[in-house]
C-alpha cells in the first residue's frame, strides 16, 4: 500500500525557457510539476515546435516519466480542455491502447461494456477518440453501430442526464491537442502524450477504469490519479499485454482511493468466469467487424468476447458504486444482457442524440 499526498501543484511558475527544460531531460533528470506543467501548456498553446515537442515527449519516455511530470501534464490538459458538467457518480471506462493484439485486430471491449454497465445501472460517459495505430477506435465503432458522435458540449451533457451514458470526443474536448498531433505523427511510437488523455476526462469524472498495457506506467498512472482528486479508480494492466481486464489470465489492478494506492491481482475466476487460452479467441478487426461481434452480443451469442465484455462493465458497476463485488456485478451485467436492456440503453442513447 502507498500513501500519497492529494495536494495539487501549488508553487509559482517561472518564466518558461525550452533549453532549461530539455537540458534537464536529455541529463535524464526529473522536472518538477510546475516545470512540466508549464511544457505542456507551451504545446497545447501552440508555442512550442516540432522539434520542441518531440525531443520533449521522446526525452521524457527514454529516462522514464516521473509522477510529478505526469501530474503537471495532466493539470495543464484540464486547463486548455473544454468544460464538462456530468452527474458525480459518472463512471468512465478507458484504456490507453498501445498493446500489440489492438494494432492487429482491435476489439473495442471498453465502449461495448459502457453499454452494458448502464444497461445495469451505471451512469457512463466514455472519453475517448478515433483509431491512431490500431484497427478500431472507440468513436469508429461508435459511428458503425450508428451513434452520433459530433454532440456539442451542451447536447452530450443532456444526453448522458436522460440515457445515462455518452461519450466525449476527445478532439471536441481537448482541442489544443491538435497543435500535438503532427509530431506525434512522425515520431511513430507511443509517448506520454498516448496516457493524458484518459486521465484527463473533460468532465473531471471521479470514478473510472483506465486500462494500460504498462504494468510500469500504469503504477504511476495510479498515483498520477490519486493526486488529482478521484474517489475510486481502478488502473488495469490485463493479462497478455491489454489495456483492460482480459479473461486469458490474471491482472493488475490498482485500486485508486484519495491519497492512497493498493494493487492486487484480479483473475477471472475471481469473477465467476472461466479463463480462456489465449487472445486468438478475442479477435477483433474493422469497426464493422466489432459491430458485427456487438450485434451478435445482444442477439444472445455467449463466447469469449461476451465474457470479457461482462467482466469490464461489472468493473465498471463496482467502480461506480452500484455493487459491491465483481462475482455480483457480472451476474447484474449478464442479466441486463440477457433481458435485452443493453440493445434498450443503445436505443434510448440513439433516441436521446436525435431528439
Amino acid at each position: 500500500m502507498t500513501e500519497l499526498t492529494t495536494e495539487l501543484t501549488t508553487e509559482p511558475i517561472a518564466e518558461f525557457d525550452w533549453s532549461e527544460v530539455l537540458t534537464v531531460v536529455a541529463d535524464r533528470g526529473d522536472l518538477t510539476s510546475a516545470q512540466a506543467k508549464t511544457a505542456m501548456t507551451e504545446v497545447l498553446e501552440g508555442r512550442a515546435t516540432s522539434a520542441q515537442l518531440a525531443g520533449f515527449i521522446v526525452g521524457l519516455r527514454v529516462k522514464g516519466e516521473s509522477v510529478d511530470e505526469m501530474l503537471g501534464m495532466v493539470e495543464a490538459m484540464f486547463g486548455a480542455s473544454t468544460p464538462l458538467n456530468l452527474p458525480s457518480e459518472a463512471v468512465d471506462i478507458v484504456g490507453t491502447g498501445g498493446s500489440a493484439h489492438r494494432r492487429k485486430h482491435a476489439l473495442n471491449i471498453s465502449t461495448m461494456a459502457c453499454f452494458v454497465a448502464a444497461a445495469a445501472g451505471a451512469t457512463v460517459c466514455k472519453h475517448g477518440n478515433y483509431k491512431a495505430s490500431s484497427t478500431s477506435g472507440s468513436f469508429n465503432f461508435l459511428e458503425s453501430i450508428g451513434v452520433r458522435t459530433d454532440l456539442t458540449p451542451q447536447e452530450l451533457e443532456a444526453c448522458v442526464a436522460e440515457a445515462g451514458i455518452g461519450f466525449a470526443l476527445a478532439r471536441t474536448f481537448h482541442p489544443a491537442m491538435r497543435h500535438a498531433g503532427p509530431a506525434r505523427a512522425e515520431l511513430g511510437i507511443p509517448t506520454v502524450i498516448n496516457v493524458l488523455g484518459p486521465m484527463s476526462h473533460p468532465g473531471r469524472v471521479k470514478r473510472q477504469v483506465i486500462g494500460t498495457p504498462d504494468p510500469e506506467m500504469g503504477d504511476r498512472m495510479a498515483q498520477v490519479m490519486s493526486r488529482v482528486g478521484s474517489d475510486l479508480v481502478w488502473v488495469v494492466s490485463g493479462a497478455d499485454g491489454l489495456d483492460e481486464l482480459s479473461t486469458t489470465g490474471p491482472n493488475i489492478v490498482r485500486i485508486v482511493t484519495p491519497g492512497q494506492v493498493d494493487r492486487i491481482e484480479i483473475a477471472p475466476e475471481d469473477a465467476g468466469l472461466a479463463q480462456i487460452s489465449g487472445l486468438d479467441q478475442l479477435v477483433g478487426g474493422s469497426e464493422a467487424d466489432n459491430a458485427v461481434l456487438f450485434q451478435q452480443m445482444l442477439d444472445g451469442q455467449e463466447g469469449p468476447v461476451t465474457e470479457i465484455v461482462l467482466f469490464n462493465a461489472a468493473a465498471a458497476l463496482v467502480v461506480a458504486g452500484r455493487v459491491d463485488d465483481l462475482s455480483s456485478a457480472v451476474q447484474s451485467c449478464r442479466q441486463a444482457l440477457t433481458n435485452g436492456l443493453v440493445a434498450a440503453k443503445l436505443q434510448q442513447l440513439k433516441t436521446s442524440i436525435s431528439s
